[in-house]
């Protein structure tokens, strides 16, 4: 039984991080998402990309931060 409520917690979650993510562009959304502790698989399939596409804005945003951090 707390196995099911942790299930329905987790899809509750993450629906309410969906509906959150709505009003973002895509690279706010992946920033969001990857901060939140997804991975690129699973941060595609959630905003309705490809992996390749999360990995490639994931390396834009890291390579963007550390160039403001200098």
């Amino acid at each position: 039984m707390a196995a099911e409520v942790k299930s329905e917690l987790e899809k509750t979650l993450k629906a309410l991080l969906l509906i959150s993510l709505e009003s973002m562009k895509q690279k706010q959304q992946i920033t969001t998402l990857d901060k939140a502790g997804f991975g690129p698989s699973e941060i595609a399939a959630m905003i309705g990309s490809t992996s390749n596409t999360v990995n490639v804005r994931l390396s834009e945003i890291r390579k963007a931060a550390r160039k403001n951090k200098k």
